[in-house]
């Protein structure tokens, strides 16, 4: 069995370069044990559905944080959470995708779940594992294919699922969960009428419903001495916030305010920032230059001393000598671990898989870097050399990150304003702060943003939050280059310098990046709608936006959408933990996403306290390093 115009929908991380793109699915079967797979292939001219032309890397291409990336021969699979994934050695270098592999192990799995053109894989914990799109339908054809060749059994009771049964050569311990697998506990579960807690004798013993809980995953909720209609919902797909099936949130009271009007003031100017300066330095008034920023921006010709105070390398309250003092060291400091990798010898370069990995891909990615633009034009250009420079140490200085693709859109429009390498560098680094989650591993990051602006979009925009759920698009993929990149490449290098420093002043909530992903999508709804279309057009629709966005209306529309939020009496706390409000329920942790930050801030001030002797000695080894370095460079 072989199907063509197949969109991978959804997947573990480790797929998330193939994500939308188009391929082909095969039915395969293993001669040695007789188990069977569902086998994604991408086609061969490597058709990506959502992004138009953008090297591949729309949907970010990570590279691994703590350990060597490993390239596995084709000949190779690796298992990841039942997924096994083929790769070539030639697919990263070359950027072809013609030998990455998609392989699902069916009886690893519960079951499959087809709703209209989409074809879900289920987990044992009723989790969409895997979703494919059929562009040009045949998920029936596939689903009775399998039930014909008895891999797939219908469900008595729930519509449009399908189980996976029995097959030669199951594991012990898939056997067992299947075997629990057939007491079809959900089926019970549904027929609410017929439930009756005698006939249940198993679940009322307690000692026995913990073994059988623990053997096969069953919710300990479920095994209860309560009825059904107590008991919270924990069947329906996805726990993960980018899997789960989104409840709409509705406000009981109220529907929402009517939105208000809101036009944009004039950029801060210079005459403004001279008046904020005090005689010794300081910036007598920090949150007014940001409200003035909020809502006008920056002229141009500050902008570059702006932007230095809202990514934090110049401080509010610093004098101008502390402010000279803190660049001055500061630019010893890039320079130090510039020196690291540049004094860095082949043969440690051959024995660090991960940084040779990394190197590699910020040379490739530097050259295609915002090429058609005067300041990176040309191919001798001193810039692309600053650039590269710039990426090298910051992987050096950060290396659990190390370098992922996207970075360099972030960092150009820095180089291109700030032309100071060390000084670039540090803003860099006060921007890489505020997105840093969005370049994490496991997309933990990127996720939580997606569920949040599906959330935001069900409260303010029910009427495109319907539509989009109709069609298969609820999961918001399609905003995934919004928030990688923060609108990079979508407007100008003038207008992305304005949307930048706009966001950066953290006005007028936390999270207000997603009311711009809002505003954009608010002023779409209708032609989405009026279209009619599905998933796949909405991807090319979002990504042919791109250069056609009026940004000063879309900021309007994005602080008018915040404010109608806000006006609502009794809103939610899933709205507030959100946009950063105080929670109503003070055991209502759904806004708990900022441990891991208050985590690295505390690492970062144990780091700071050094002495100063162990700071004069760690200088003095560092400048004997570089002395015999440089003196065995002329041997």
């Amino acid at each position: 069995f072989i199907q063509s115009a197949v969109v991978l929908k959804a997947a573990s991380a480790a797929f998330i370069t193939e994500i939308s793109t188009t391929g082909t699915l095969h039915i395969i079967k293993n001669k040695e044990n007789g188990l069977y797979f569902l086998e994604w292939r991408p086609s061969e001219n490597c058709e990506i559905t959502d992004t138009d032309n953008q090297e591949g890397w729309a949907l970010v291409d990570t590279i691994e944080k703590t350990s060597p990336l490993q390239i596995n021969p084709i000949t190779e699979s690796v298992s990841i959470k039942n997924i096994h994934k083929t790769l070539s050695s030639s697919s990263l270098t070359n950027g072809s995708c013609e030998k990455t592999v998609l392989r699902v192990k069916l009886v690893e799995y519960k079951g499959i779940e087809t709703i209209k053109n989409e074809l879900r894989i289920v987990d044992w914990e009723n989790r969409v594992n895997v979703s494919f799109l059929f562009q040009n339908g045949g998920v029936e054809n596939l689903s009775s294919y399998l039930e014909r060749s008895k891999i797939l059994r219908a469900s008595k009771r729930r519509r449009n699922f399908f189980h996976i049964v029995e097959q030669q050569g199951t594991p012990t311990d898939d056997k067992l969960q299947k075997s629990f697998s057939e007491l079809n506990i959900e089926d019970i579960r549904c027929n609410n009428s017929k439930y009756n807690p005698k006939t249940n004798s198993v679940w009322n013993n307690p000692y026995t419903a913990d073994i059988l809980t623990k053997i096969a995953n069953v919710p300990n909720v479920l095994i209860s001495g309560r009825g059904p209609e107590y008991r919270p919902n924990l069947f329906e797909n996805n726990t993960e916030p980018d899997e789960e099936k989104h409840e709409l949130i509705e406000d009981e009271n109220n529907k929402l305010p009517e939105r208000p009007i809101v036009t944009r003031n004039p950029p801060l100017t210079a005459r403004q920032w001279s008046e904020f300066c005090t005689s010794d330095g300081r910036i007598s008034d920090p949150e007014r230059v940001k409200e003035i920023i909020f809502h006008g921006g920056t002229e141009s010709e500050i902008r570059s001393d702006v932007w230095k105070y809202l990514l934090n390398f110049d401080l509010w309250e610093n004098t101008i000598e502390q402010r000279d003092e803190r660049r001055a060291r500061l630019t010893q400091e890039y320079y130090q671990m510039k020196l690291q990798w540049l004094t860095m010898t082949q043969t440690q370069e051959n024995n660090f898989t991960g940084y040779r990995e990394r190197k590699c891909q910020i040379e490739k990615d530097v050259k295609r870097t915002d090429r058609a633009y005067e300041f990176f034009a040309g191919d001798d250009n001193p810039n692309l050399g600053k650039l590269q420079d710039i990426l090298m140490t910051y992987m050096m200085y950060n290396f659990d990150v190390g370098y992922v693709q996207g970075m360099s859109d972030l960092l150009a429009p820095i180089l291109c304003l700030m032309h100071n390498e060390a000084h670039t560098f540090w803003c860099f680094v006060g921007f890489m702060k505020k997105v840093v989650s969005n370049f994490d591993m496991d997309q933990k990051g990127m996720k939580i943003q997606l569920e949040q602006l599906r959330t935001l979009m069900s409260y303010s925009n029910k009427k495109l939050f319907n539509y989009l759920t109709e069609n298969q698009s609820e999961n918001m993929y399609f905003c995934f280059r919004w928030l990688l990149v923060w609108f990079k490449r979508e407007f100008s290098n003038t207008d992305i310098m304005r949307l930048w420093e706009v966001l950066w002043t953290g006005l007028p909530c936390i999270n207000f990046h997603l009311f711009i992903c809002l505003s954009i999508l608010d002023e779409e709804t209708n032609v989405f709608i009026d279209q009619g279309y599905t998933f796949n057009e909405i991807l090319k629709h979002v990504n042919d936006l791109s250069g056609k966005i009026h940004l000063e209306k879309i900021l309007e529309k994005a602080e008018a959408i915040y404010l109608q939020i806000k006006l609502v009496k009794n809103l939610p706390d899933k709205i507030r933990s959100i946009i950063g409000m105080e929670l109503i329920n003070n055991g209502d942790d759904d806004g708990d996403y900022d441990d891991e930050e208050a985590t690295d801030n505390s690492s970062d001030q144990m780091m700071e306290e050094k002495t100063e002797e162990d700071k004069i000695r760690f200088q003095k080894k560092l400048e004997e390093a570089c002395d015999l370095s440089l003196s065995y460079m002329f041997l």
